[in-house]
């Protein structure tokens, strides 16, 4: 796993190496999943770690930037829905993206749209693979991302601002304030991000890659407790995608004008955190949230002679539909490094609803109540057990017992073995049960007979870690399978209307193989991985699709740092040819789709100055100037490409400046 371009330096040459390692150690803590924090050699989790160093060699704006680089991930794009993830073979809805804990909601086509999760402010990200039921719920079936967002530190007055441009017609700003003392802290971060558009074809009105303009900001406010803290923590984001149409000319009537589509997206979530150390091996911690999520479409009857706008009077063409989910989590952990069992205890509370003309019946909702429980056991010295259990009341379906199991054995010193299965529950949501979305470009229809997925999911890690003051070397082969029934999508039911509706495709099954090398020395840092994944999915008892298609990927990162702080870095992903299988209810067969292989690859340079005070990173993305690639299925809802998918907006320079000033009283 890369980890970052450079290690930390102690800037005395004479500083005690202790200190170095115990700093090196501390950057690899994760919490994802948890009794409190844990390095990644000692969490009984295979947790995959990207810090905020990586984040910025790479010159990543959001969260598709970041996972385009991640092995077993895919990421497709949609003109108007935005980019979407696939980890493991499993896709969005199944994918659980959480924000310092704290779900993120507001799901187009099923998953939530990574080019709006930005990355001003981020700290590091922190992906566990495959189910992670037990621990958070519904939509974890697949596995977890949760992004942690930078903390103030005590007795701290920081600013920043950061500037992004990229040649392809990209401009970004945002700015950071925060304080902290012994008692209080505060901080807010504010932003705006605008891209404007891309198309292959210069003099084109419409763009195959739409115009966004992003404003987002948050703040919070905290206060330290005996032994713990109370945070409040505000988070907003508004989006503006213009989709504008072609012109229509006429000339006897002397003529012309366009339909152009706004597409408004505003998500809101406000969040308490309650944190306290009960003693020195018991822990509570506690969060209560709600966030909001409206979406909104307006068009427009544009007059191209005179410039003109006017709102067409059609209810199909102007649309608000609002999203809300009230949840709350805690959980009581106790911790102690010396005992031989160690144990945690939790509740999960969460209610959703779904209000809009798009929702039968104009408004729904769903409740989901959970308890669940973990032991975590030392066998013996070497050897780890956690058994965990969830119970969940949902008030639409009836959820069976979780369970899982992950084991921690610690062959030597050097060698680490990490074993699980979890089983995986998921209910449809809101939207696949009472979506109801007809306009001139679709007709797509919920299903309120839904069966809810479950899933099995086994995974194997071995991990061999030669560490000593001046370098590291990591070498971690592993496998995975996910078997998940009664799996949700979308089928045809219509070709004249193009009616589609969700339905269980009765089963998905995915397998693979991974291979990660990592070398890291205070100068050079290369990590080399290597993917092989099969997918299966079985459709509607169909036999013909009764077989496995494997696809390639593969990762070379690499960077080497000068004496006088320069850093190279290159990042280089290659997505293999990859095949499944899709169902056509009219001819009532099934077909193999694909979608081409290609390779994206980039280099960047980054450097500090004036104390680490001015940080400059630039480079050239997607050197091999990928835009669509090959493919037998459309990359989106509304693609309007039948033999291609959306890739990349091509080959572009970027320059990132950042400037921030840190005080320590």
């Amino acid at each position: 796993m890369f980890m970052g371009t450079t290690l930390l330096k102690a800037q005395n040459k004479s500083a005690d190496t202790s200190q170095l390692n115990k700093l090196q150690h501390l950057s690899e803590l994760v919490v994802t999943g948890q009794y409190g924090e844990s390095s990644t050699s000692k969490s009984i989790y295979k947790v995959k770690l990207i810090d905020n160093k990586r984040i910025q060699a790479q010159g990543a704006v959001n969260l598709k930037d970041v996972l385009s680089n991640e092995l077993n991930i895919r990421i497709n794009q949609d003109p108007l829905l935005g980019s979407s993830i696939s980890l493991q073979g499993v896709s969005g809805q199944s994918i659980k993206i959480l924000f310092d804990g704290v779900p993120i909601i507001g799901r187009e086509g099923g998953s939530i749209d990574l080019s709006q999760i930005n990355m001003n402010n981020v700290e590091r990200i922190e992906i566990v693979e495959g189910p992670m039921s037990v621990n958070f719920g519904t939509d974890a079936l697949g596995g977890v991302l949760n992004i942690i967002t930078k903390k103030p530190k005590q007795n701290e007055l920081k600013a920043n601002l950061n500037t992004y441009y990229e040649s392809v017609g990209a401009y970004n700003a945002d700015l950071g304030l925060g304080l902290a003392n012994k008692k209080w802290n505060s901080q807010l971060n504010l932003g705006r991000n605008f891209f404007q558009g891309y198309s292959m074809d210069e003099n084109s009105r419409v763009m195959l890659w739409k115009p966004r303009e992003q404003y987002f900001g948050d703040i919070n406010f905290g206060k330290i407790i005996k032994d713990g803290s109370i945070k409040f923590q505000n988070n907003i984001f508004n989006e503006k995608i213009s989709n504008k149409g072609e012109v229509n000319i006429n000339i006897p009537l002397q003529k012309a004008y366009a339909n152009d589509s706004y597409y408004f997206t505003r998500r809101i979530t406000s969040s308490l955190f309650y944190d306290k150390k009960v003693t020195a091996n018991r822990h509570i911690n506690m969060l209560v949230s709600y966030s909001n999520y409206r979406r909104m479409l307006h068009t427009y009857y544009k007059n191209m002679l005179n410039l003109t706008e006017s709102l067409i009077p059609e209810a199909d063409l102007q649309d608000t539909n609002y999203f809300n989910q009230y949840m709350s989590r805690a959980t009581y952990s106790y911790n102690n490094i010396n005992s031989k069992i160690n144990y945690q205890l939790g509740y999960d509370v969460n209610y959703e609803t779904a209000e809009g003309n798009k929702i039968q019946g104009s408004y729904r909702g769903m409740g989901d109540y959970s308890l669940f429980a973990s032991t975590e056991v030392k066998v013996s010295k070497k050897f780890t057990a956690r058994p965990g259990m969830r119970l969940t009341y949902n008030t639409l379906y009836a959820a069976p017992i979780n369970p899982s199991l992950n084991i921690k054995y610690d062959v030597s010193e050097r060698v680490f073995l990490r074993m699980s299965y979890a089983r995986g529950f998921r209910t449809p949501s809101l939207k696949e049960l009472y979506l109801n979305f007809v306009d001139p470009s679709h007709n797509i229809q919920g299903n309120i007979n839904l069966q809810a997925e479950t899933s099995n999911n086994l995974q194997a890690f071995l991990t061999y870690q030669y560490k000593t003051d001046k370098k590291l070397l990591r070498l971690e082969p592993s496998v995975f399978y996910n078997k998940i029934d009664n799996m949700i999508d979308l089928a045809r039911t219509d070709s004249i209307n193009l009616k589609m509706k969700y339905v269980n495709v009765n089963q998905f099954e995915s397998i693979g193989l991974n291979i990660n090398t990592e070398y890291k020395t205070s100068k050079i840092n290369v990590s080399v991985g290597y993917a092989y994944m099969g997918v299966k999915n079985i459709l509607l008892n169909t036999p013909t699709s009764n077989e496995f298609f494997f696809n390639h990927q593969g990762r070379v990162n690499a960077s080497y740092t000068f004496k006088n702080e320069l850093n190279l870095s290159l990042f280089c992903k290659l997505n293999g040819f990859y095949q499944a299988y899709q169902y056509d209810n009219i001819s009532n067969k099934v077909k193999i789709t694909y979608y081409d292989a290609f390779s994206i690859f980039d280099a960047t340079a980054s450097k500090n100055f004036f104390k680490k005070h001015l940080s400059i990173t630039g480079g050239i993305k997607n050197i091999f100037n990928v835009v669509n690639v090959n493919a037998s299925y459309m990359s989106g809802y509304h693609s309007t490409q039948n033999n291609s998918a959306m890739t990349g907006v091509g080959r572009s320079l970027f320059i990132a400046i950042r400037y921030q000033i840190n005080k320590i009283n």
